[in-house]
This record gives C-alpha cells, structure tokens and sequence, in this order.
C-alpha cells in the first residue's frame, strides 16, 4: 500500500504473469504422420525408405516439446506440477490402446509364433508393461547367439519404453529446479533451459561414444536417446523467443527441417551408425520445422497442416502400435512369406485396425468424463491396463503354457557317434525322407536356443567385446606335454564337443582359443555388435599369435566362417580372404608342427533358425531341408581359401559331407537336430562326428 497523506492507496496490479499453451498445431500432427509414414516404409520392406528408423527421431523431439509445454502452462496457470495429474493424463493417452495391441500380440505370439521362441516373446511382453523394454533388447540384441532370431513382435515398444522413463524423471527434474526457483515460474524456465542443455550435450556425447562401442545399446538406451527428447523440451521453454521468428527464417528452417528428416529416411541404411552424430539431422531437422511452425506460416507448416497428413497424424499412435505385430504375425499365420507387396497388403488393413483403435479405444477412453474429472481414476485405469495385459502373460504362458519345464542339458556321453563315411551318409539319406519331429528330438526344439558347447558356460569362448585369453582353457589331458590348440570364430567353437573326447583319448592337452565373429584369418571385420570395426577382434587375434609362438604347440585347428562381413569388402573379395589364411597360417606354421582347418558347415540360406523352422513345420519337416548349392558358401571364398590353406601346408578337412548327401542337407538325422540356429551345428550332432574328425586329423 502507498500513501498520500493520511489516505492509503492500493499500489498498481502486477500483470500476472502467464504462459501461452501450444494448444492444437497442425504442423507438428503432420510431423507426427511423417514420422510414422517413415517407419512403416522401412518396416514394409521399401528400399528407398531403409532409414525410416528415423522417424522415431522425430516422435522424440515432439514428445519432448509437447509434454514440457503442458507441465510449463500448468507451472504457470496454478504455481505447482501435479505429479497425479500428469501421470493420469499419460495413462489415459498410452496405456489403453498399448494395452490392447499387448494383449493382442500375446494371443497372436501364442497362436502362431514357433515354440522356440515363445518364451522369449513372453518375457518380452512382461518387459513391455513395466516400461523395460528397451533394456532387454539391448540385453540380447548384444548377446551373438541371438543374431539370427526372429525379430520379437514386441519390438515397436522400445521406443514408448524410453518416452515412459523420461515420463518419470522430466517432471520429478521441473518440480525440483521449482523449488530452487523458489516457485518463480520465470525463474523456472531459466533452470530448465540450462538443465536441457546438459542434458542435451551430455546425452548427446553419450550417444556418439556409445554408438561407437556397442551400437544396439546406444539404439534402444534412454540415456543415449534422452538428447532428443531434451532438444523437443529445449523448444518448449523458449517457446515466447520462437514465436517471434521472421517470416524468412521460418520459411527457410521449415523447408530445411523436412528436409533433412526426409533425406535422413532416404540416405540413412541399415550399416549407418546410428543414432550417434548422424541422429542429428533428423533431430535438427525436427526441431526446425517446430520453430518454424511457432513462428509465421510457410511452405512447410502448411503442407503439413493438409488433410492427408492431419488424417495420418491422427491415427499415427494406432498405427505405431498395430503395424509391427500385423507384419510379423500375419505371415506366420497365413504361412506366407513377407514379401514387400504382401507388407503392402497388411500396410493397409493396417490402417483400417488403426482407425477402429483410435475411435474406439484411444478416444472414447482419453475423452470418458469420470477420468479426466478424476486423477484417481485416470491412474486406476492406467493400472487396469498393465494389470490386464501381465494377466494374459500369465494365462498364456501358465495355465496355457507351450513350453515344456526346463529340460537337462543333452547327455553327450550317451550320444551314437558316427563309425565311417558310409554310415554318415545312410544317416543323411535317412535325414532326408524325415517328415515328423520326433518325440525324443535332441536337443528339443525348446532347448535348441541353449545348446552351446561347454566353452560358452565357462568363459573360455568370448564375447565381442573381450580380448583377453583366459585362464583354465585346457581340456583333455590339462597336464599332457602334447598341447592342441582350436582357434577361431563360433564356427571353431561348434567342433568343441567332437574335439574334446579326442584330446582325452590321445592324451592331449586342448586349449581353447575361440571368439565370437571373429575369424583366425588376417582380415579385418566389420560387427554389428559393436557397430563398425571389429579392432577387438585383430586384438584378440594378436593375443593368440603370440601364445602360439611362446608355447609351439604340437597342433592348432582353424574354423571359420566362409564369409564374415569385411571392411570394405570389394570385388576381389576371395582373393583378399585367401590373402587373410596365407597370411595367418605363415605365422601359425612356424610355431607349431601341425595345422589343420576344417571347412565350414552349411548355413540356412534364408538366415532362419534351423530350429524355428522346423517349430512351424512339425509334419513336414522336409519344407526346412536345406539344398545344397544354396546351403553352402557359393562367393568364391571357399575355394580360395581351401587353396591357399592347401598351398600353406595345412590339412584341409572338408566337412560337408557329413551335412549335405544327394545336394541336399537335411536338419534331423534319426533322433538328432543338426543345428542349433541358423548356422551352427548341435552339440549332439558335433558329438556323433567324433570318429569321423578323429580319423581325419594327422598323427601326432
């Protein structure tokens, strides 16, 4: 109060202070439809569109600028965040129509996927409903025994996973960085811009250096993709500044923005690095066209303001959800293969179950007057749903449970093994007029996924990203003077079960020295687990060179796979791989008597699990018998390494023949599996060809 006189007067009003929400921008529900449109292209199988993982880039960006908006207006409209509030609203929107398409793909999983991979799927469905997703796939999209399993139909989910993590902290942050700004919501705002920007560079650094190492982990982690988000939410908090963008600004960031969004779908591939640095182009390109639209109108805005893309828009939640189950389940039960032009055919029902998803379960369930008049009920139902969809898991994998309980490992001891040529060959003939799946197959189709040698239990074969040879490898004899070595990638590691009765019997010492995708030969190797060069491999490859010079050994035995993916792989590739054995064998012969390389099996032509196939195909096995020519390494690079290896001087043992009879290559042989995935052959099978290796190998 001011005073004149004795007469007190009421000081002048402050204007409050207020914060003008987004509300309905038309632009960013086109954004909305770009991004999904480019997800579903890549998913249907479009080359042109092979980046369209991009578009889950974009999704980020807007998420993050439009639930900092929201909590920054209620900061402004009533002083506080109310936690209940935001997480009823989050409920209402995500969790019904996510619920339903759960629910959903559990039945379809159940109904239609193989055996072989139905426990995975269900472990994938209960990560999914309490928002950990995405760490179980990095999990086992960096596990190397994985890399050839049927994509889960769960796998769209990874990214809602990450938006629900940053659900939990972005608003816990605001009410915090609230309560230093003493409640001042302009106060507030400048926090936070700079809490983003930390966020942002932070993450962003993050991603770069994790992209480099493991690239699966820097794809589905929150913290190598929270900078997208925090680049949507650095938008929000300076929305005021945005929407005094020039006209000619904003022409030029909204025509830039899209862009670069839709060159990053067309440009980006399957081998781009990604996200790291090159995630930035979409990112940008998002955060452009958002700035533009807060500005004045221009080309871009308004292009995405247009029927087309507003009617995509509006549906593209549902689409998100439905489309990836639809492309991965439908096939299996149609028996059909996914084809681009049948994915187009799914595309579009696809669309349809999108639009009666939105009317009749987002909407109704977003809109329904009780919830939006109740946090209580907005979170009951939110838990509703999750509860839901755990008991349909439950049901499915308990009281109607495929999967049988676990199951011993195979005895290998018990195992028949192969006395000569002769019966190998009746065995693979008899292999091919198998129809039925035997009732005592070995390994069971549910068990195949975990039927790896011993080496992989005891941590003498290593993983991508261990160079170091371990300790306590030795087999057979450990104390024998007579020491065998088996080198080599996973292809090397199969022959293990066959290799070990041998060393007992000669009384070898047998050391193991194999590592996943990594090929003995001097050639340097591209890992898609780690996202680029594999320099672990050339490490531990040198490691190995070296123990074999410091203890000569009296034999070492080389397996490979015929065609590892090189770095810059060229025309001229079989001579560069021969090149790679000289070069490898010239340093293992001068140390050690004997070297033997055994030629590599046959691998399933479609890349398809051996064992899934045969899951879906139980009274016609015959559908997943291999032939030969395409089964075997036809690039050229078989043949010149054999002659190499030859010219080197080693013992070349060519194994095919105890796979493939009459140009055909059959996947069960009396009561046994030959493989356990796509390309490695069973511990039992392995075992049975114990005479035949023994046999083949030189004396020592």
């Amino acid at each position: 109060m001011r005073t004149t006189g004795a007469h007190p007067r009421p000081a002048p009003a402050r204007p409050p202070q207020r914060w003008e929400g987004v509300g309905f921008r038309p632009d960013i529900q086109g954004l909305r439809a770009v991004a999904v449109a480019l997800v579903l292209l890549s998913h249907v199988g479009f080359s042109f569109a092979a980046g369209g993982y991009v578009g889950v880039d974009v999704f980020f960006v807007v998420s993050g600028f439009l639930i900092t908006s929201l909590l920054v207006k209620e900061v402004f409209d009533t002083g506080k965040i109310s936690i209940a509030g935001f997480y009823a609203r989050r409920a209402r929107r995500i969790l019904p129509a996510a619920s339903a398409v759960t629910i959903a793909t559990v039945i379809g999983a159940w109904l239609w996927f193989p055996v072989t991979r139905l426990e995975a799927v269900m472990q994938d469905a209960f990560t999914v409903i309490v928002y950990a997703v995405n760490y179980r796939f990095v999990a086992t999209e960096t596990e190397y025994l994985n890399a050839d399993q049927m994509p889960s139909p769960f796998q769209q989910y990874w990214s809602l996973a990450v938006e629900e993590q940053f659900y939990v902290v972005w608003p816990l942050l605001l009410i915090g960085l609230l309560a230093l700004a003493k409640r001042s919501p302009r106060k507030l705002v400048n926090a936070a811009i700079g809490a983003c920007a930390g966020i942002f560079a932070l993450s962003l650094v993050l991603s770069v250096l994790v992209t480099q190492v493991s690239q699966p982990t820097a794809y589905y982690a929150a913290h190598t993709r929270i900078w997208e988000l925090a680049g949507g939410a650095l938008l929000a908090l300076t929305l005021p500044a945005l929407k005094r963008i020039p006209a000619a600004l904003a022409w030029i960031l909204g025509i830039a923005g899209l862009a670069a969004i839709v060159a990053s779908g067309i440009l980006y591939d399957e081998s781009t690095p990604f996200p790291g640095y090159t995630a930035l182009l979409p990112v940008l390109g998002t955060m452009a066209v958002i700035a533009a639209g807060s500005g004045a109108a221009n080309p871009a805005s308004s292009l995405l303001g247009t029927g087309p893309f507003q009617y995509v828009g509006k549906i593209s939640y549902s689409l998100y959800l439905w489309h990836w189950p639809i492309l991965i389940l439908i096939p299996l039960a149609v028996d059909a293969e996914p084809t681009v032009g049948f994915n187009s055919v799914l595309l579009l029902a696809t669309i349809a179950v999108a639009q009666l998803s939105y009317l009749y379960i987002e909407e109704p369930i977003r809109n329904a007057r009780p919830l939006k008049t109740s946090n209580l009920w907005g979170l009951v139902t939110g838990v509703a749903c999750s509860l839901l969809g755990i008991a349909m898991v439950l049901v499915l994998t308990v009281g109607f449970g495929k999967v049988p309980p676990e199951e011993q490992p195979v005895d290998l001891e018990a195992v028949e093994e192969v006395e000569d040529v002769s019966q190998i060959e009746l065995r693979l003939q008899e292999g091919l007029a198998v129809s039925t799946v035997p009732a005592d197959l070995e390994p069971s189709l549910t068990a195949a996924t975990t039927d790896a040698p011993e080496i992989y239990d005891n941590g003498c074969h290593l993983d991508a990203y261990t160079t170091e040879l371990p300790d306590d490898c030795a087999f057979g004899d450990p104390d024998s003077q007579t020491t065998v070595m088996l080198v080599g990638d996973s292809h090397a590691a199969q022959w293990f079960p066959a290799l070990e009765p041998i060393a007992a019997e000669r009384g070898w010492r047998l050391v193991s020295r194999t590592k996943s995708a990594c090929t003995p030969a001097s050639v340097t190797v591209h890992n898609d687990i780690v996202g680029g060069e594999y320099s672990g491999c050339e490490e531990w490859r040198g490691n190995v060179f070296g123990e074999i010079d410091e203890i000569k050994p009296a034999m070492v035995i080389l397996s490979s796979e015929d065609a590892p993916a090189l770095v810059d792989w060229e025309d001229d590739s079989p001579e560069r791989w021969a090149q790679g054995w000289t070069d490898t064998l010239a340093r293992i012969t001068a140390s050690a008597e004997q070297t033997v390389v055994l030629t590599d099996t046959p691998r399933s032509p479609t890349g398809e699990p051996i064992p899934d196939c045969v899951a879906l195909h139980q009274d016609a096995v015959e559908n997943c018998v291999m032939p030969r020519a395409e089964a075997v390494d036809d690039s050229g690079n078989r043949e010149a390494a054999m002659a190499a290896q030859q010219e080197a001087g080693a013992t070349v043992i060519e194994t095919v023949g105890w796979f493939c009879y009459a140009g055909a290559c059959p996947v069960i042989t009396g009561n046994t599996l030959v493989y356990r995935d796509s390309h490695h052959i069973s511990t039992p099978y392995a075992r049975s060809l114990t005479q035949l290796l023994e046999e083949q190998l030189p004396p020592l």
